[in-house]
């Protein structure tokens, strides 16, 4: 459920058969295909339960860097970089090595917590937010990337047939746009199945649950890529900046067309009128669902294997972490 941990995983299982050699500077507990140089013990923080997100202690952050530190100072070598996914939290980290390239490969965070000279965005809006905040909109970096998320295809069903219901799913929250979800699908009415770690709408205002609304609770892989496959659509009306929104990627390799709100992330996932429709108001929501069955499934799988795909996005990476390495725009 951690999407900067599920980077961190793909880009480690990506990156080492195109040659690069990789060390993971993390949890005792970590399950990665590289050598796992532990930083913290299962006895300081306990691995999750299956389905739950890994909580993590401002305390540890400390004693993280501390030991990521003298890991790397025992191992760097001249050229080497350090390839930080959580944004400033690993700072103190680099701090002993400027020796060594600093990289940020997946920033879908706060641009307040950006501090390195090479930065990978997960989309242009965050890009452009981040050079809005720190006053870049004169002097961007020509080494700074946008490199989407990446997916296996293989994970996702994909299905042109489509049930009577449209989904929603991720953290039931308000600012997710569980509210516009309900609404809408009441105003057409359309079944809504909504899956999210939750059994209840009570923290949202409702004093009971829709008629027309089902909570399904937890889901894993396999029931995610069957309740996407044949949903008539997803929804993700998110009211904030969204930095990319997985769900919308994952939902067009099953062939599901979305309905989303026209801002952050959405603007590069979504093709306007051909994998979903970006909405500005709640009528032009209502439009949008009443005909986003009509949209054809398998444009929405061939758009997310040729943008979102593992290959694609390992591709750019390749290329992006070369340039950084040789450190020559003319090359």
């Amino acid at each position: 459920m951690d999407p900067f941990n599920v980077a961190a995983l793909k880009f480690i299982t990506n990156m080492q058969p195109r040659g690069w050699n990789i060390l993971h500077y993390g949890h005792e507990s970590a399950e990665v295909p590289c050598e796992n140089l532990v930083c913290i013990t299962n006895q300081e923080l306990p691995p999750p339960e299956n389905g739950d997100l890994f909580l993590h202690k401002p305390e540890l952050v400390s004693i993280y860097n501390q030991r990521a530190t003298a890991h790397i100072a025992a191992r760097k070598q001249p050229g080497d970089m350090i390839l930080c996914f959580y944004g400033l939290a690993n700072k103190a980290t680099t701090e002993a090595h400027s020796d060594l390239k600093i990289v940020e490969p997946s920033i879908g965070y706060p641009p307040d917590t950006v501090f390195s000279p090479y930065r990978a965005f997960v989309s242009y809006s965050q890009m452009h937010y981040y050079y809005g905040v720190h006053g870049k909109l004169l002097s961007p970096s020509w080494f700074d990337a946008v490199i989407h998320n990446a997916f296996t295809p293989s994970e996702f069903e994909f299905s042109a047939e489509k049930d009577d219901y449209f989904v929603y799913l991720g953290r039931v929250n308000f600012d997710k746009g569980i509210d516009l979800c309900i609404q809408v699908t009441e105003r057409i009415g359309k079944k809504l199945k909504i899956a999210g770690p939750t059994d209840t709408l009570a923290h949202l205002s409702y004093s009971r649950i829709p008629d027309h609304v089902e909570l399904l609770g937890y889901v894993g892989p396999e029931e995610r890529s069957r309740l996407l496959s044949r949903a008539q659509c997803l929804m993700a009306p998110t009211h904030y900046i969204e930095p990319f929104g997985n769900i919308v990627a994952e939902a067009q390799f099953c062939g599901t067309p979305v309905l989303t709100t026209d801002w952050g992330g959405f603007v590069d996932s979504v093709v306007q009128g051909v994998t979903g429709y970006r909405c500005k108001d709640f009528n032009s929501f209502v439009e949008a669902a009443k005909i986003v069955h009509k949209l054809d499934p398998n444009n929405c799988r061939i758009w997310a294997e040729q943008n979102f795909s593992d290959q694609v996005i390992h591709d750019k990476f390749d290329t992006w972490l070369k340039k950084i390495h040789i450190n020559n725009f003319y090359a």
